[in-house]
């Protein structure tokens, strides 16, 4: 008997494969979400994915005419959850139309199941006078419209109803995105919520605010520092995080003879603030809103004396693209230091030579660069290629080629020397983040590597550069009313550093705290 399938056996293979094709339904397709101010729509639009709830084939069997349709408040976000279809596959031994409510109900609301009418479960007859929780930072107009921010404690009751409810959206546009849980309320009240809205006053007998999009953050104490305790460290580290008020009181008792304030709350101490979650929902992306709503997001969590630094978790590329330029338009307006960096083109010839560290703190000011950290709290390896951007801006487009550097930086013409040193400063950075990779390789490949690398990160900064400029100029922030895109995806380098800024993760135009297993992408 040969190895290969019987006829019959491959004639049975393929009228169930036929079957099962003519009973599935693209997950992706089947579900639409809408967002209703009263009766009407207000926004339109589909799931960027659907594999955490439906699996990695995004694929529903056992239906015809499947319709999956989420419908959310526009205000508070309250779910109501519409299965339907036409026709449903009759069980066969073990093979059955696959449980749809059940694959949900990790991901939606139980109360999005609990009535069958639409109206009936969005209905709230205090809509009209709905504020969104917390505090408003910001306010900015685009096209004629009014959009406005919003901050609030995930420890108040409100915004915690908006975060369980906004959380319906996190695994279908945020890649690897997980529902957050805060089952404690020391843990509530480090994680905060922005909300971003569109504001109709004119809006009659319902809410003026439509949801555009959202962030958290999460503060993470700093208290001790690991690396080089001192002896009031060590004894901070007696009490576990989650008494928080133990460790206030040891902290004011330990500093209780010094000039410095009690602390009225843990908030208040030594702290990190991490970005976790970002979103603008599809209908309202290419516009600017997201760039308006980091913007805000980063000036309010850098304000506190106590937090001194702030950090994303495991951002996507399109995000990490809004976010480079945001930075750097933030940083040339904000700084002094940043906005006058420079590549220095007078360097001792002896610290140039072969076997020298390159002298980096000599080519681009190491003391500006501290006080640029200082001051903007924002972290090592992000602030790195922004001040790589922004050195490189400084050098005009005629003189970033290697063909301007045979004499290196005994070149006559100043620009070819910046640019030489600029490279070897970038060369540096690459050196040390992927050291274990470089050193295996003979000197003249090690080198050839770098050249490539530093071609392609010339491409990218060519094009964030440009998408900078283009935002400087046309900023929803240039029409606002008070102070206060999608970007294209970045270009694979040959050699960069992998390592995460932080030990958790981001997401999708929109980072999330996430610790599922995610999708592979090509």
């Amino acid at each position: 008997m040969s190895g290969s399938e019987s006829p019959e056996k491959s004639e049975l293979a393929s009228a169930i494969e036929d079957q099962v094709q003519e009973w599935s339904t693209s997950s992706n397709d089947a579900l639409q979400i809408s967002l209703y101010r009263g009766n009407k729509v207000v926004s339109d639009f589909g799931p960027a994915q659907t594999y955490p709830i439906f699996g990695e084939e995004e694929a529903i069997f056992g239906y015809r005419g499947l319709n999956i349709s989420l419908s959310l408040a526009a205000h508070n976000l309250r779910p109501h959850m519409d299965i339907s279809w036409t026709e449903k596959f009759t069980q066969i031994g073990d093979i059955k139309a696959s449980d749809i409510r059940e694959a949900l109900e990790d991901f939606i609301p139980e109360s999005a199941f609990a009535t069958k009418s639409r109206a009936e479960a969005l209905a709230d007859p205090d809509a009209a006078s709905f504020t969104p929780p917390g505090i408003l930072l910001h306010s900015y107009t685009h096209e004629d419209h009014r959009f406005e921010v919003w901050k609030a404690s995930l420890s108040d009751e409100g915004a915690r109803e908006i975060m369980d409810n906004v959380q319906t959206l996190v695994p279908m546009f945020i890649e690897g995105g997980t529902i957050l849980t805060l089952d404690e309320p020391w843990v509530a009240d480090r994680w905060t919520l922005f909300t971003l809205y569109q504001v109709d006053k004119k809006a009659a007998n319902t809410s003026p605010y439509v949801f555009v999009g959202f962030s958290t953050s999460y503060r993470i104490f700093t208290l001790p520092d690991r690396r080089d305790p001192s002896e009031h460290d060590l004894a901070l580290l007696q009490h576990n995080e989650t008494d928080m008020d133990a460790i206030l009181r040891r902290w004011n008792s330990e500093t209780a003879d010094e000039d410095e304030a009690l602390l009225k709350t843990p908030l208040q101490l030594p702290s990190r603030e991490r970005i976790s979650q970002f979103l603008i929902i599809p209908t309202h992306q290419h516009s600017g809103h997201g760039a308006a709503l980091y913007n805000t997001v980063f000036t309010d969590l850098i304000a506190p004396d106590n937090v001194s630094e702030l950090t994303v978790e495991d951002p996507n590329e399109a995000f990490d693209d809004m976010r480079d330029v945001c930075d750097l338009l933030w940083l040339r307006k904000n700084n002094d230091d940043f906005a006058s960096l420079k590549i220095e083109t007078q360097i001792d010839s002896n610290k140039l030579k072969m076997n020298e560290d390159i002298p980096v703190d000599d080519i681009v000011s190491g003391d500006a660069r501290a006080r640029i950290k200082k001051t903007s709290k924002i972290m090592p390896r992000q602030l790195g290629r922004l001040v790589e951007m922004q050195t490189y801006s400084k050098i005009p487009k005629l003189n970033r080629s290697m063909n301007r550097i045979s004499r290196k930086e005994k070149s006559t013409n100043e620009m070819d020397r910046a640019y030489y040193l600029w490279r070897l400063y970038v060369k540096q950075r690459l050196y040390i983040s992927n050291r274990d990779v470089l050193s295996s390789l003979e000197r003249e490949e090690r080198a050839e590597r770098l050249d490539a690398t530093i071609e392609n990160i010339q491409v990218d900064y060519n094009r964030l550069l440009e998408l900078a400029d283009k935002r400087a100029t046309h900023s929803v922030d240039n029409q606002t009313t008070t102070s206060s895109g999608a970007p294209k995806r970045k270009k694979k380098v040959v050699l960069e550093s992998d390592e995460d800024e932080d030990d958790a993760s981001a997401g999708n135009v929109a980072p999330a705290s996430s610790k599922k297993k995610k999708r592979k992408t090509t």
